[in-house]
């Protein structure tokens, strides 16, 4: 492990989540392959010296690991993220305690209401993509109820709305998490060993389940959560703070300039993991269209989609990334010219907007942490924490600490194409301390 001698003060562990990749479990409030640990982003920001009206951003909140923490400290913060299944998820750890104790009544009464209403199914739901029609009403209804009684109290309002969907409650959003992993479960044979891509089965391959499956493996996972809830040491339950979680964009952030004291964020890796398609059941449950969720797709940073407006290399990315995407255009393996230089080229045109904007938001002299993990193109190394350092220095933030950690946790592991290109590979996750200047 390197380390700088600047920004002593701070503690830096180990990121690395425990629990790993995409997975429903009791522990954890929704399966996420990203991010770092509620115990890394507390003692963070528990030694980063912020004064009581400071303001914490992450510009990729993700699961909501900062906005927890910060706001479970007292901590003003704000969490931005494209997708909006993750705004759900981010806001519903903020759940309060005084409110664990009705979750488990309110989610029958929601199951009760369900059936009394036997509504129709509406038209071209996505839910069918993997459920027989009738069978897929069982989970509309469902989700309508959450929808009505939690946050429009009179006739539906869709969640593809950005109001709407900024203004969800933490309660509302608690209940369709639960409905996320109890749809999750159902859909658990279409989920491959890379759990970042979501088999679209056959019609004849939809899944059938009952009405009673369906309500039971919901209050199931009501209480499951609700049983972590109670836990000594919960997960994901806030207490204090003022939290701002809203659907956003890292490289255009709606913040004014120099207005955030310190960030804590992961960017999106660079090894072509599908965020959009790791959560497409999730998005279904929300009535994305098919329309709205290739949109959804190619906007999100990381995508394995190439756009046709793809740029050209900056001055500004820095000579390390430079090199690699020279390398990327040279090699002889298929596709890389057409397909793999442009998807990087892409990657690294976000990457660099993105950290401008963090620069132009953040205060003088204020913090931002960046975890970053490096990856390969082929048998090409792919330094993304050293190119995000040229790239971020060039912005107006400047290195003061940097904590390299062995890490045998990426998502080229999975794919068995890749094995000849691991056997000399050692992946290195980064934790980038700068302050603006």
């Amino acid at each position: 492990m390197g380390k700088r001698n600047s920004f002593s003060h701070l503690v830096v562990t180990n990121p690395k989540r425990n629990g790993g990749a995409l997975r429903v479990s009791d522990e954890s409030l929704f399966p996420y392959y990203a991010g770092y640990s509620k115990e890394f982003a507390e003692q963070l920001l528990g030694t980063l010296l912020l004064g009581d009206e400071a303001i914490v951003l992450d510009p990729w909140n993700g699961g909501g690991t900062t906005t927890q923490a910060a706001s479970q400290m007292g901590l003003a913060c704000v969490g931005l993220d494209l997708n909006p299944v993750m705004v759900i998820v981010a806001k519903a750890a903020l759940l309060q305690q005084h409110e664990v104790s009705s979750l488990i009544p309110l989610a029958q009464s929601l199951v009760e209401q369900a059936t009394s209403r036997d509504e129709d199914g509406i038209s071209a739901d996505p839910l069918c993509e993997w459920l027989l029609p009738g069978n897929a009403n069982f989970i509309r209804q469902l989700e309508s109820e959450i929808n009505r009684t939690l946050i429009s109290h009179e006739r539906y309002a869709p969640l593809t709305d950005e109001k709407t969907l900024n203004q969800i409650s933490a309660l509302g959003a608690f209940f369709y998490v639960a409905l996320f992993r109890a749809v999750r479960r159902l859909m658990k044979s279409f989920i491959p060993t890379n759990p970042t891509w979501i088999k679209r089965p056959h019609s004849r391959e939809r899944k059938r389940p009952s009405r009673y499956v369906v309500h039971d493996i919901f209050l199931d996972e009501v209480s499951l959560l609700t049983q972590n809830l109670n836990r000594p040491r919960n997960l994901f339950v806030a207490e204090n703070g003022v939290a701002t979680i809203s659907l956003g964009n890292a490289e255009a952030l709606s913040l004014p300039n120099a207005s955030v004291d310190a960030i804590i964020t992961s960017p999106p890796y660079c090894t072509r993991i599908d965020y959009a398609v790791a959560t497409a059941i999730e998005l279904a449950v929300l009535r994305i269209s098919e329309e709205l969720f290739k949109k959804l797709r190619r906007s999100l940073m990381g995508t394995s989609t190439v756009n046709a407006n793809v740029g050209n290399v900056n001055k500004e990315w820095g000579t390390t990334c430079t090199r690699f995407l020279e390398k990327v255009y040279e090699h002889p393996s298929k596709a890389s010219q057409n397909y793999y230089y442009k998807n990087h080229l892409q990657y690294y045109e976000s990457l660099q907007t993105s950290l401008t904007e963090l620069s132009r938001v953040l205060k003088p002299h204020g913090s931002c942490v960046l975890v970053i993990q490096d990856s390969y193109y082929k048998d090409v190394h792919n330094d993304v924490p050293t190119i995000a350092v040229e790239m971020a220095e060039y912005a107006g933030m400047t290195l003061r600490r940097r904590d390299d950690f062995s890490s045998n946790r990426s998502m080229v592991c999975m794919n068995q194409r890749a094995k000849k290109y691991l056997m000399s590979r050692k992946n290195v996750e980064s934790v980038l301390c700068f302050e603006r200047t």
